[in-house]
């Protein structure tokens, strides 16, 4: 990652590329073009959302599927590996037991695992399983968790031969410690204390150790709790996060930032404050070496509001809240906040009302989505000291989800990339530090055809890839101007940040 434009906004003549066109399970054709990004696509039935992928980094991207029924108890998917220039390299076709649904995935050691689910038919019950990839070997493996019975699952990580869940629903919250070879497990439970939330999990596959942070809750009230175990799960630390006045805990992100030390931050909210305007007072930093913590930091959103005229705008708005996220790159820790608020309209022929046969008939209201207005972004080094902060405009984003918008990428000399995707376009920006290195622009998603065009979008993603390349994937129902054809696939583009 450079100084000069982000993404493909000229056309460089040197950088070749493929396009790559498969169906299901046969490839098509292939043909040169001199202009990124790459980019495949997979046909599917109109609306279905059956195709899966998870980045393997430098190793490429594995796609996978159901893509037939081959008994009422057997079912076939697909596996395909396809290299850093989208190029399929394997395919695999592979016996599943039938129903079994994706729901988590992992990486690590050259290995993908893929957490599968077979819920309770009739008489049988609930059954789940871990499928093992060796992408180097490219051996298959399946494992029955004949010890593990739950139906919910919020995320996995894996290392060495244990499978660690994280179960976050209302009704079942746990960490499942799981050696899927001799099936022993440990279950984080208390007794006494309700747990109101999972806020992180980290392994740390150097000390051979994981840690959490839990909110719970009991008759003497809710703290926020640090914990550390073994593999097997066996807590040998824990700690309630320090208590400082008129500091409320909202949320906690944990990230290894040295060896035996950790980077908690998450936001806040300030008891004395009693705000009606935002979900959080600010963000908040604890560093913990050796299982002591430091001082607590906190950068309050306040001051940001006074010195922004355009943010003091936005939050004159009613009902203006903000949602923050928590993410690491190049070893910097980054707090992304988000700021939206409701956007209503009517649906009545006045919006005064009116009266009817039947008497007067007051306006209605149909909720049309959640206006985002900018991203506030602070950068944080690993003692969680701030160095950096940006304001980042969302340009007319209406949607009735309430998601994580914004991303960004951070290289080795500092260089940051803040993006975000949204209809049929890629809006990023590049700085170095307060230097501004390009202006906010936005470019085109690619297709394959210049005569071809997006009729809608759906489940669109771009994530980091590996050294300066991204990931962009979702659906898109497309139509060909020339042939008059149309097609709803599954796709992913290579982008370049150069």
């Amino acid at each position: 990652m450079n100084k000069h434009p982000i993404f493909p906004l000229s056309r460089p003549t040197l950088l070749t590329f493929l396009f790559l066109v498969t169906s299901h399970l046969s490839f098509l054709t292939s043909f040169a073009q001199a202009d990124p990004p790459l980019r495949i696509e997979l046909e599917s039935a109109k609306d279905q959302q059956d195709y899966k992928f998870f980045s393997l980094g430098n190793q490429g991207v594995a796609v996978f599927y159901q893509s037939a029924i081959l008994s009422l108890d057997t079912a076939q998917w697909v596996f395909i590996h396809y290299d850093t220039n989208l190029v399929r390299t394997d395919l695999y076709k592979l016996k599943i037991p039938n129903l079994c649904q994706y729901l988590a995935a992992d990486f690590s050691n050259n290995k993908l695992y893929l957490f599968l689910q077979k819920p309770a038919f009739k008489k049988d019950t609930i059954r789940n399983y871990l499928l093992e990839w060796n992408i180097t070997t490219n051996g298959f493996q399946l494992f029955d968790l004949q010890n593990y019975k739950h139906p919910y699952l919020s995320s996995i990580k894996v290392a060495d031969d244990y499978l660690f869940m994280t179960v976050n629903d209302p009704k079942a919250r746990s960490i499942i410690y799981y050696n899927y070879k001799n099936h022993t497990k440990q279950a984080i439970q208390f007794s006494d204390d309700e747990i109101i939330s999972i806020e992180s999990f980290c392994v740390d596959t150097v000390l051979k150790k994981t840690s959490f942070c839990m909110f719970l809750e009991n008759k003497q009230g809710s703290r926020a709790e640090f914990f550390t175990t073994d593999y097997s799960g066996r807590i040998t630390a824990q700690a309630p996060l320090p208590f400082h006045p008129n500091v409320i805990y909202n949320s906690t992100r944990i990230s290894l930032v040295g060896k035996d030390s950790l980077l908690l931050s998450g936001g806040y909210s300030n008891s004395k404050d009693k705000k009606s305007k935002g979900s959080y007072t600010g963000i908040y930093t604890l560093l913990l070496v050796k299982n002591k913590f430091s001082d607590i930091n906190t950068y309050p959103f306040g001051a940001l509001l006074n010195n922004e005229s355009t943010l003091n705008r936005h939050f004159s708005e009613p009902n203006v809240t903000m949602n923050a996220y928590i993410r690491q790159s190049n070893g910097h820790v980054f707090a992304i906040t988000e700021l939206f608020y409701p956007e209503y309209q009517y649906n009545s022929s006045s919006s005064y009302g009116g009266y009817r046969y039947y008497g007067y008939e007051p306006p209605t209201q149909t909720f049309a989505g959640f206006r985002f207005v900018h991203a506030y972004i602070l950068e944080f080094d690993a003692q969680g000291l701030l160095l950096n902060d940006w304001i980042f405009p969302i340009n007319n984003v209406l949607t009735q989800s309430l998601y994580n918008l914004v991303n960004l990428n951070q290289d080795k000399e500092n260089n940051t990339l803040m993006y975000y995707v949204y209809g049929n376009e890629i809006t990023s920006q590049f700085v170095n530090g307060k230097h501004v290195l390009t202006a906010q622009a936005a470019i085109p998603v690619e297709l394959l055809s210049k005569a071809d065009y997006i009729e809608y979008s759906s489940n669109q993603s771009m994530r980091h890839w590996y050294d300066n390349t991204f990931l962009l994937a979702g659906y898109q129902y497309i139509k060909n101007s020339q042939r008059g054809k149309k097609r709803y696939v599954f796709f992913l583009n290579k982008l370049m940040c150069e």
